[in-house]
């Protein structure tokens, strides 16, 4: 037994190791974003600032993400100038000063020696030095890359700089971001590299790891706890997102992250949760009985759910349009709440699902990247990833959607009869998908979706 903790020990802890960053993979991506650029213009990307939590105090620090992506630099006040077409200096940074008595407190900081050293700047500023670094990238240029809206204190320096002041008026300022934007839609081997699919196996390890611990008359937040244990203990240093731990009713609410109730015998528990890592985040969402046996009415609805999943994922592949995913879904759910009694006409199944099915993830959980283009769905093509999320709610407030809908009293009667057994049933079922060059991947599929599979991993109690 002792050999055996030894082992399980070596194994987290390797598992625990953070991401190392290979600055070759944000070189490449300057250069292709060099690429994209107006030869007459410069880029200026702010950090995203800090936010108070309350006095001294403030919220976990995360990069802006384009910021990061571009860069891989992670520390507060400092920005990023690209001019392409210098001859010497064509990707600057501006960073903090080193700070003996700060760093004491907060950690070390890079400073300029260390954004050229490490993070590969042509040149460094201090922050407090931005209108110098940016005047002296602008010679010759007419326009600017700025996206307003990141960063307050850099956007008045915008303002001020040029738009305030006459010697703005030559500028056209544009934002960056639909061009990097367009970059992150197309996951490439950097991506994967700096751990977009440790994010998803993480994430996976954590809902197995919550099959085994679900039972009656825990709470909700314990079961939370266990997919933070895991994601910690594997190397992630946040959540991707607030753990949704909806039991019996509350899993019919969509973004419901109380997690303070106690879980009964008898329903059902939504788990839409995942980790962060490398900036990466996975999304994945299933829905168990908290008993560990589905129920014949909860078998009918989890089914359903699934086979709507699974007619959408069997048709990815490139050249597909977006919208083609949806049409898939709701035509299985729409005709199984049909054949349920739930509805009275096909179209008015989405009294009980009322929110997309899918979107991209990347550096966001609902990462960048338009679903459309020139006037119809976006296509497929291989390198996207996203979500595939189905769901059905039987809400109480049902029957005053009827009502809204012109359903007659009757009619709803009748359908009331069957609808109350299902009452506060909440499914969906989230996978993490990336378009292959001759269809898909599920990358979550670690994480069991069928019924059998779910109730025999729910048998292995973790003790947790």
């Amino acid at each position: 037994m002792k050999q055996c903790l030894i082992l399980l020990f070596a194994a987290s802890t390797a598992f625990a190791q953070p991401i190392k960053l290979d600055m070759n993979v944000f070189a490449v991506r300057r250069t292709a974003f060099f690429a994209k650029l107006d030869t007459n213009a410069v880029a200026i990307f702010p950090c995203m600032p800090e936010f108070p939590r309350n006095l001294d105090v403030e919220f976990q620090y995360r990069q802006e993400s384009n910021f990061y992506y571009l860069s891989g630099f992670e520390e507060q006040e400092s920005f990023l100038i690209f001019n392409p077409t210098h001859p010497k200096f064509t990707f600057v940074m501006g960073v903090r000063k080193r700070d003996p008595v700060r760093e004491s407190w907060t950690g070390i900081r890079a400073g300029t020696e260390g954004a050229v050293a490490t993070f590969r700047a042509d040149t460094a500023y201090l922050s407090d030095d931005f209108e110098k670094a940016v005047y002296a990238s602008l010679r010759g240029k007419s326009k600017i890359y700025y996206g307003f809206g990141v960063n307050p204190e850099y956007d008045k320096k915008i303002q001020s700089m040029f738009v305030d002041r006459r010697s703005g008026a030559n500028y056209e300022i544009i934002d960056p971001a639909p061009v990097v934007n367009a970059m992150r839609l197309i996951k490439d081997d950097g991506d994967w590299k700096m751990g977009l699919q440790r994010s998803i196996d993480i994430s996976v390890d954590a809902h197995v790891a919550a099959y085994k611990a679900v039972e009656p008359k825990k709470y909700e937040r314990q079961i939370q706890a266990v997919f933070e244990y895991v994601y910690r203990n594997e190397g992630s240093p946040r959540d991707g997102y607030p753990c949704i731990i909806g039991s019996g009713p509350n899993a019919t609410i969509l973004h419901y992250n109380e997690n303070a109730r106690q879980m009964n015998d008898g329903e059902m528990l939504l788990m839409d949760c995942a980790a962060e890592y490398g900036y990466y985040s996975a999304d994945i969402t299933r829905t168990i009985p908290v008993n560990g046996k589905f129920s014949e009415n909860q078998r009918a609805i989890y089914q359903l759910v699934l086979d709507a999943q699974n007619a959408a994922m069997k048709i990815v592949r490139p050249g597909l349009p977006y919208r083609d995913m949806t049409v898939a879904i709701d035509s299985v759910l729409g005709n199984g709440l049909l054949a349920l009694g739930f509805i009275k006409e096909k179209k008015d199944f989405r009294m009980y699902s009322f929110h997309g099915y899918g979107h991209w993830i990347g550096l966001e959980v609902h990462d960048v990247g338009g679903y459309t283009a020139n006037g119809g769905s976006i296509k497929l093509a291989e390198g996207m990833v996203f979500t595939i999320e189905p769901g059905v709610y039987v809400r109480p407030d049902v029957y005053e959607k009827m009502k809204q809908q012109g359903y007659t009293e009757d009619e709803i009667a009748k359908i009331r009869s069957t609808v109350d057994k299902y009452m506060n049933i909440g499914v969906r079922i989230e996978d993490d998908i990336v378009v292959t060059k001759d269809g898909y991947k599920n990358l979550s599929e670690g994480a069991p979706r069928e019924i059998k599979a779910i109730e025999a991993m729910m048998k292995q109690k973790s003790g947790l």
